[in-house]
């Protein structure tokens, strides 16, 4: 595995979340991948005209998100890297997703400690 790729942020209340941060951090949020299987609403955190990271509203239906930030891993092998994770005793939360593009490809999942990390690779699906 590589290095950090990206982090991201899940809240019931993004809009909490971008008023404090874009007063405290002068962090911009941009609207992004509604057209995407995401299937919730989504910003790109920017500093500095940079995208640094991402928010998520998280869904209603979903348990309350542990607070914290989410850290995506590069992979080459997205689905080997995933089986992986389940042989280890994870779990996966999101199964490949494509925000469009050459190289948007990610996976969520939980460790056995519960923490959620991201995987992302610039590979399309392979098989």
């Amino acid at each position: 595995m590589a290095g950090i790729v990206w982090w991201e942020i899940e809240t019931a209340e993004p809009e909490r979340f971008q008023r404090f941060h874009q007063a405290l951090s002068g962090w911009s949020f941009e609207p992004a991948f509604e057209d995407t299987e995401i299937g919730a609403s989504y910003w790109i955190i920017r500093e500095d005209g940079h995208s640094i990271g991402g928010l998520q509203r998280a869904p209603s239906s979903a348990a309350r998100p542990s607070a914290g930030t989410r850290v995506y891993l590069a992979v080459d092998d997205l689905e080997s890297t995933l089986d992986r994770v389940v042989k280890l005793g994870g779990v996966i939360q999101r199964s490949r997703i494509a925000l469009g593009g050459d190289d948007r490809w990610f996976g969520v999942f939980r460790d056995p400690a519960g923490v959620s990390f991201g995987l992302w690779t610039d590979r399309p699906e392979h098989g």
